[in-house]
Protein backbone atom coordinates (compact mmCIF):
# COMPACT_ATOMS: atom_id res chain seq x y z
CA UNK A 1 0.00 0.00 0.00
CA UNK A 2 1.25 3.15 -0.63
CA UNK A 3 2.20 4.89 2.03
CA UNK A 4 1.63 8.98 2.73
CA UNK A 5 5.00 9.65 3.48
CA UNK A 6 6.20 8.26 -0.22
CA UNK A 7 3.94 11.17 -1.72
CA UNK A 8 6.44 13.32 -0.76
CA UNK A 9 8.68 14.79 -3.31
CA UNK A 10 10.33 18.12 -1.36
CA UNK A 11 10.33 20.38 1.33
CA UNK A 12 9.95 24.17 1.55
CA UNK A 13 13.49 25.85 1.79
CA UNK A 14 12.23 29.14 1.51
CA UNK A 15 9.01 31.05 2.71
CA UNK A 16 9.21 34.97 2.78
CA UNK A 17 6.46 36.40 4.66
CA UNK A 18 3.66 37.99 2.68
CA UNK A 19 4.95 41.13 1.07
CA UNK A 20 2.75 44.19 0.10
CA UNK A 21 3.34 47.64 -1.21
CA UNK A 22 6.45 48.01 0.41
CA UNK A 23 8.20 45.27 -2.01
CA UNK A 24 10.68 47.09 -4.46
CA UNK A 25 9.82 49.22 -7.21
CA UNK A 26 7.25 47.18 -8.75
CA UNK A 27 5.46 46.71 -5.56
CA UNK A 28 3.79 43.44 -6.69
CA UNK A 29 2.18 41.16 -4.06
CA UNK A 30 5.25 38.98 -2.62
CA UNK A 31 3.31 35.68 -1.91
CA UNK A 32 5.51 32.44 -2.93
CA UNK A 33 7.70 29.72 -1.59
CA UNK A 34 10.99 27.69 -2.93
CA UNK A 35 10.74 24.02 -2.72
CA UNK A 36 13.89 21.86 -3.21
CA UNK A 37 12.35 18.64 -5.47
CA UNK A 38 13.87 15.05 -4.36
CA UNK A 39 14.79 14.14 -8.03
CA UNK A 40 14.88 10.56 -6.30
CA UNK A 41 10.98 10.66 -6.74
CA UNK A 42 10.85 11.88 -10.43
CA UNK A 43 11.51 9.43 -13.34
CA UNK A 44 13.80 11.46 -15.98
CA UNK A 45 12.87 8.63 -18.64
CA UNK A 46 9.74 10.89 -18.76
CA UNK A 47 10.15 14.38 -17.46
CA UNK A 48 8.28 17.00 -19.49
CA UNK A 49 9.46 20.27 -17.68
CA UNK A 50 6.72 22.91 -16.96
CA UNK A 51 3.79 22.58 -18.42
CA UNK A 52 -0.41 23.25 -18.54
CA UNK A 53 -2.31 19.85 -19.41
CA UNK A 54 -5.02 20.76 -21.30
CA UNK A 55 -6.96 17.70 -20.41
CA UNK A 56 -10.24 16.99 -21.81
CA UNK A 57 -12.27 19.63 -20.13
CA UNK A 58 -12.75 21.59 -23.76
CA UNK A 59 -12.60 20.75 -27.43
CA UNK A 60 -10.00 21.77 -29.45
CA UNK A 61 -12.05 23.49 -31.45
CA UNK A 62 -13.60 25.57 -28.64
CA UNK A 63 -9.86 26.23 -27.25
CA UNK A 64 -8.90 27.53 -30.56
CA UNK A 65 -11.75 29.78 -30.89
CA UNK A 66 -11.56 30.91 -27.64
CA UNK A 67 -7.60 31.98 -27.93
CA UNK A 68 -6.47 33.17 -31.06
CA UNK A 69 -2.90 32.29 -32.20
CA UNK A 70 -3.26 28.97 -30.42
CA UNK A 71 -2.18 25.99 -31.78
CA UNK A 72 -3.36 22.83 -30.06
CA UNK A 73 -0.62 20.72 -29.13
CA UNK A 74 -1.20 17.22 -30.48
CA UNK A 75 0.33 15.81 -26.57
CA UNK A 76 -2.47 18.12 -25.07
CA UNK A 77 0.46 19.58 -23.19
CA UNK A 78 1.03 23.42 -23.64
CA UNK A 79 4.91 23.89 -22.63
CA UNK A 80 5.96 26.91 -21.23
CA UNK A 81 7.57 29.04 -23.34
CA UNK A 82 9.24 32.17 -22.86
CA UNK A 83 7.94 35.16 -20.53
CA UNK A 84 4.78 37.86 -20.82
CA UNK A 85 6.67 41.26 -21.08
CA UNK A 86 5.00 44.68 -19.75
CA UNK A 87 5.23 45.80 -23.12
CA UNK A 88 3.30 42.94 -24.28
CA UNK A 89 1.06 42.96 -21.58
CA UNK A 90 0.16 46.66 -22.44
CA UNK A 91 0.02 46.74 -26.10
CA UNK A 92 -1.49 43.35 -27.13
CA UNK A 93 -1.58 41.95 -30.75
CA UNK A 94 -4.29 43.86 -32.61
CA UNK A 95 -4.45 40.39 -34.26
CA UNK A 96 -6.04 39.22 -31.36
CA UNK A 97 -9.22 40.21 -30.21
CA UNK A 98 -11.97 39.17 -27.67
CA UNK A 99 -15.47 38.65 -28.00
CA UNK A 100 -15.99 42.88 -28.46
CA UNK A 101 -13.44 42.84 -31.18
CA UNK A 102 -11.08 44.55 -29.19
CA UNK A 103 -7.32 43.89 -28.87
CA UNK A 104 -6.71 41.37 -25.71
CA UNK A 105 -4.07 38.74 -24.58
CA UNK A 106 -6.59 35.74 -23.82
CA UNK A 107 -4.65 33.22 -20.96
CA UNK A 108 -4.63 29.99 -19.42
CA UNK A 109 -4.53 28.56 -16.11
CA UNK A 110 -4.85 24.96 -14.71
CA UNK A 111 -5.95 25.26 -10.98
CA UNK A 112 -6.60 22.70 -7.91
CA UNK A 113 -10.04 24.27 -7.68
CA UNK A 114 -11.54 25.39 -11.04
CA UNK A 115 -9.12 22.94 -13.41
CA UNK A 116 -8.60 24.42 -17.11
CA UNK A 117 -9.92 28.06 -17.44
CA UNK A 118 -9.40 30.45 -19.86
CA UNK A 119 -9.44 34.38 -19.23
CA UNK A 120 -8.99 37.66 -20.65
CA UNK A 121 -5.52 39.27 -19.46
CA UNK A 122 -6.08 43.30 -18.45
CA UNK A 123 -3.47 45.40 -20.38
CA UNK A 124 -3.25 47.77 -17.96
CA UNK A 125 -0.47 46.57 -15.49
CA UNK A 126 -1.00 48.26 -12.72
CA UNK A 127 -3.71 47.64 -10.57
CA UNK A 128 -4.81 48.35 -6.79
CA UNK A 129 -6.44 46.07 -4.30
CA UNK A 130 -6.86 45.77 -0.38
CA UNK A 131 -5.54 41.31 0.16
CA UNK A 132 -7.17 41.13 3.59
CA UNK A 133 -9.19 42.86 5.25
CA UNK A 134 -7.11 42.22 8.56
CA UNK A 135 -4.95 43.98 7.04
CA UNK A 136 -5.90 48.04 7.09
CA UNK A 137 -4.66 50.42 4.40
CA UNK A 138 -2.56 47.71 2.93
CA UNK A 139 -2.42 47.58 -0.86
CA UNK A 140 -0.52 45.84 -3.80
CA UNK A 141 -0.23 46.32 -7.24
CA UNK A 142 -1.40 43.14 -9.40
CA UNK A 143 -1.78 42.10 -13.26
CA UNK A 144 -5.63 41.76 -13.43
CA UNK A 145 -7.08 38.53 -15.31
CA UNK A 146 -11.00 39.27 -16.23
CA UNK A 147 -13.77 36.17 -17.32
CA UNK A 148 -13.43 35.34 -20.92
CA UNK A 149 -16.77 36.60 -21.56
CA UNK A 150 -19.72 37.87 -18.97
CA UNK A 151 -20.93 34.85 -19.13
CA UNK A 152 -17.86 32.03 -18.97
CA UNK A 153 -18.05 32.17 -15.33
CA UNK A 154 -14.83 33.27 -12.75
CA UNK A 155 -11.25 32.32 -13.92
CA UNK A 156 -10.00 31.10 -10.53
CA UNK A 157 -11.86 30.12 -6.88
CA UNK A 158 -10.34 29.54 -3.98
CA UNK A 159 -8.06 26.78 -4.21
CA UNK A 160 -6.35 27.83 -7.22
CA UNK A 161 -3.39 30.46 -5.80
CA UNK A 162 -0.13 29.25 -6.76
CA UNK A 163 -1.47 28.52 -10.45
CA UNK A 164 0.80 29.08 -13.54
CA UNK A 165 -0.70 31.76 -15.39
CA UNK A 166 0.30 31.46 -19.37
CA UNK A 167 -0.72 33.04 -22.37
CA UNK A 168 -1.72 31.15 -25.71
CA UNK A 169 1.79 30.09 -26.73
CA UNK A 170 2.92 29.21 -23.11
CA UNK A 171 4.18 32.52 -22.27
CA UNK A 172 4.31 33.30 -18.66
CA UNK A 173 2.32 35.48 -17.42
CA UNK A 174 2.85 34.71 -13.91
CA UNK A 175 1.31 33.21 -10.58
CA UNK A 176 -2.11 33.72 -9.39
CA UNK A 177 -2.27 35.05 -5.83
CA UNK A 178 -5.92 35.29 -5.35
CA UNK A 179 -9.08 37.16 -6.33
CA UNK A 180 -12.06 39.53 -5.85
CA UNK A 181 -15.36 41.03 -7.11
CA UNK A 182 -16.37 37.24 -7.57
CA UNK A 183 -20.23 36.86 -8.99
CA UNK A 184 -22.33 35.19 -11.43
CA UNK A 185 -21.40 37.88 -14.12
CA UNK A 186 -18.30 40.05 -12.81
CA UNK A 187 -14.76 38.50 -11.13
CA UNK A 188 -11.41 39.62 -11.05
CA UNK A 189 -7.96 37.09 -10.49
CA UNK A 190 -4.97 38.83 -9.19
CA UNK A 191 -1.61 37.51 -10.76
CA UNK A 192 2.24 38.50 -9.72
CA UNK A 193 3.97 39.01 -12.61
CA UNK A 194 6.69 36.51 -13.35
CA UNK A 195 9.90 38.91 -13.83
CA UNK A 196 9.05 39.92 -10.14
CA UNK A 197 9.01 36.89 -9.05
CA UNK A 198 12.47 35.99 -10.94
CA UNK A 199 13.74 39.25 -9.36
CA UNK A 200 12.39 38.45 -5.62
CA UNK A 201 14.53 35.15 -5.71
CA UNK A 202 17.64 36.49 -7.20
CA UNK A 203 17.45 38.65 -3.90
CA UNK A 204 17.43 35.36 -1.60
CA UNK A 205 20.16 34.01 -3.98
CA UNK A 206 18.00 31.39 -5.69
CA UNK A 207 18.43 32.35 -9.81
CA UNK A 208 15.21 29.66 -11.49
CA UNK A 209 15.31 28.48 -14.61
CA UNK A 210 11.49 28.21 -15.15
CA UNK A 211 11.69 26.38 -18.73
CA UNK A 212 13.79 23.05 -17.34
CA UNK A 213 14.98 20.09 -19.48
CA UNK A 214 15.87 16.76 -17.83
CA UNK A 215 19.89 17.12 -18.59
CA UNK A 216 19.65 20.13 -16.17
CA UNK A 217 17.64 18.31 -13.49
CA UNK A 218 19.27 15.04 -13.62
CA UNK A 219 22.83 15.73 -13.69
Amino acid sequence: MDRPENRVIGHVVLSPPLGLLSVGEDRFTRDFAVIEVDTKKIDASNFIGNAIDLGTEYSVEKLTAWIPSFEFPGDRLLHFCGVLSTDQMRNPDPENVDSRGEPTTMVLKRGSATRLTVGCLNNIRSILRKPFETLAGEYSMEVAVLPRTSESGAFSDGGDSGAAVVDGKGAVVGILTGGGGSSEVFDRTYVSHISFLLKCLEKYGYHANIFPVAANVFP
